[in-house]
């Protein structure tokens, strides 16, 4: 795949943050380039929708209605699924051992969450925002919400509860924190790696209305630099799939990472997984190109290739998505840099016709 220009050719702007900023990228290529607080919205809020056999965003008001009456009542909510104890130990702290529910609330709420509120911060406060990062936390906790309405398919009566009333708001404040964030930006290489979210207008839902979105998944990187700057570094990539491999750079700005690990296919029993591949090229942190083998969605093949690759810093620069199904079912989408989702479709399996009698 020929790949656009080198760092040394970029302008000044698209290889440096602005003043301040440790988490948003002002890039006119890659996963950067599609960065803004709606997209970023939308990626959080829908990414369990990547676990259809666990989460979907169909009944949303009854769903809705669950998660209020638990986040009002929270007392009831953590008596119901087997007390405060209980709680402790599957949410916050596994002291007695068991479920492994506490994971996500640190990997994905603690330290994604907190760097997705630090990074819209500085988009709105590159941007004139009054107040970013009271409205940051504004949207983060909104996304939340709708998140946890989206997963009420099959989640507890106290997911919610430690979701929203603990792990996204201590992320909130964690990533308020310059040292640390700093510490997150500097040292982990923290960044973020989503899907290219698709709306699918041709899906026929169970109400019988049409629309869906398709390819969306929130995905953190981690690539501490640990030998010097020229060495592969570990690359743990995390989110519904995980993997754990090694990047290693190919020039002053250009990175190819790999790994293995697994995806979660239900997410009632995270040890329902399947063994994950991923191949992952970027430019200064913005991702160019992924491929994911055998992931989340039932896919055996998930391609992205983000804008920049054709029509470098146009408006109209092309994101593509391509997935193979497990029994071949193919989906595809196109998205431009501008639009905060892009447009799919699905390849849905013919409808058998009965012989006649």
């Amino acid at each position: 795949m020929a790949l656009p220009c080198q760092a040394a050719d970029l302008p000044l702007e698209a290889t440096s943050n602005p003043p301040g900023h440790l988490f948003y990228k002002p890039m006119d290529y890659g996963s950067e380039s599609q960065f803004n607080p709606l997209t970023s919205f939308i990626t959080w809020s829908y990414d369990t929708l990547q676990v259809p056999e666990s989460f979907n965003d169909f009944n949303m008001s009854k769903h809705w209605e669950t998660v209020r009456f638990d986040l009002q009542h929270p007392n009831n909510a953590i008596q119901r699924q087997g007390g405060w104890n209980a709680f402790v130990n599957r949410q916050i702290f596994p002291y007695r051992g068991g479920r492994a529910d506490w994971v996500p609330n640190y990997s994905l709420h603690l330290l994604g969450g907190g760097m997705v509120y630090r990074k819209n911060a500085e988009w709105f406060e590159a941007h004139g925002v009054p107040f970013p990062r009271l409205t940051s936390a504004l949207l983060g906790t909104a996304a939340e919400l709708l998140q946890e309405t989206v997963e009420k398919t099959s989640t507890k009566p106290d997911d919610e509860i430690a979701d929203v009333y603990l792990f996204r708001p201590l992320g909130m404040l964690l990533f308020n924190w310059d040292r640390f964030a700093r510490f997150a930006a500097d040292d982990l290489h923290l960044v973020e790696w989503n899907g290219q979210p698709m709306y699918e207008p041709d899906y026929s839902r169970p109400s019988g209305a049409k629309g869906r979105i398709i390819n969306v998944s929130q995905n953190f990187v981690v690539r501490p630099v640990i030998a010097g700057p020229d060495a592969a570094r570990p690359f743990i990539y995390f989110g519904l799939t995980t993997l754990v491999g090694l990047s290693h750079s190919v020039t002053r700005s250009d990175s190819f990472s790999w790994g293995f690990g697994a995806s979660i296919q239900k997410a009632q029993d995270p040890t329902i997984t399947h063994l994950s591949g991923g191949l992952f090229y970027d430019r200064n942190d913005s991702l160019l190109a992924s491929l994911i083998l055998n992931g989340t969605d039932d896919l055996k093949v998930r391609l992205n290739i983000y804008p920049g690759i054709v029509g470098t810093g146009k408006w109209w620069s092309p994101g593509l998505y391509l997935g193979v199904g497990t029994k071949g079912r193919l989906s595809a989408g196109i998205t431009l840099r501008v639009f905060p989702v892009g447009l799919g479709r699905t390849q849905h399996p013919t409808p058998a016709i009965p012989p006649p009698k």
